[in-house]
């Protein structure tokens, strides 16, 4: 059965004859969702790609955070879910796979080629990794195909795309990741931490990585998945969580976190986590 509202689809692949496919999803939030219940997948690995904004995965005893432009691959029968968190604000695809040869043929490829690209993908599971620009091609193009009509070409194209999409990701799973990126980050968040208590502005930040201010936002956004404004911000409210469960008032926090003004606050606030600052104050333990 698939399910497709303003911003979520959910695909049965099995309906577009992918013998050994379960589902194919993708959401775009403008604002956080309820958090996903354990579960987990009889015999299917699940690849989710983090396009934008960040997304949280308790798999066992251990939290992962995704941010933009990056991928997480759930071994079979693992029970996960967000934990603690939401369904947060951004873009996520996912992909689960029947792992077992007997349901058939992946992609129409030989048993051989697809325990390869399964075996190489599950080698990788339970580690965050990069993504790049084509998978998100890849990504866009399976959506459009299923919101065409079902005929023997738009099979041919899922199988043609899943394919390129499982050996795009083998190929970046392989890739050495980059330090240079995580070390610019590492500076930024030590700065914003030091300096929350005021606003902070995108110029100052990419004069700090000695980058030019249009160049920093295209950068910061590859690098993180959002814009800095918003990675700020983030940090701002996980801030602002510790002090609600301590100080007298949610403008007293407000003000103490550099926002101008209580409301744009509270706004802010609601936006990340689902609640207003008095919900979220009120329902903390004395």
């Amino acid at each position: 059965m698939n399910l497709k509202t303003h911003n979520r689809i959910v695909i049965n692949l099995q309906e577009y004859g992918v013998k050994r496919g379960v589902s194919f999803g993708h959401y775009k939030y403008n604002e956080v969702k309820p958090g996903l219940e354990s579960h987990q997948h009889q015999g299917a690995l699940e690849i989710c790609y983090c396009m934008k904004g960040q997304q949280h995965y308790k798999i066992g005893d251990s939290m992962y955070e995704l941010n933009g432009n990056d991928i997480l691959v759930v071994p079979p029968d693992t029970i996960h879910s967000t934990g603690k968190f939401p369904e947060d604000k951004g873009e996520l695809f996912w992909l689960q796979i029947l792992v077992c040869p007997s349901y058939g043929k992946l992609c129409n490829l030989p048993n051989q080629q697809s325990d390869f690209l399964l075996n190489a993908i599950l080698e990788r599971s339970e580690y965050i990794f990069k993504g790049a620009f084509q998978l998100k091609l890849i990504l866009e193009k399976l959506v459009l195909q299923f919101k065409k009509k079902d005929s023997i070409l738009s099979r041919i194209m899922v199988n043609q795309l899943l394919t390129e999409l499982l050996i795009e990701t083998v190929l970046l799973s392989q890739k050495k990741q980059q330090l240079s990126s995580t070390k610019k980050i590492n500076i930024l968040d030590t700065y914003i931490v030091e300096n929350l208590h005021r606003i902070i502005y995108v110029d100052e930040l990419a004069k700090l990585v000695s980058m030019s201010t249009g160049y920093f936002k295209a950068w910061f956004k590859e690098t993180a998945g959002m814009p800095p404004k918003e990675y700020v911000n983030r940090m701002k409210i996980e801030q602002a969580k510790v002090a609600l469960q301590n100080s007298t008032t949610v403008t007293k926090v407000a003000f103490d976190l550099g926002f101008t003004t209580s409301q744009y606050f509270a706004t802010t606030f609601k936006k990340f986590t689902g609640y207003s600052p008095s919900t979220f104050k009120n329902s903390q333990p004395k």
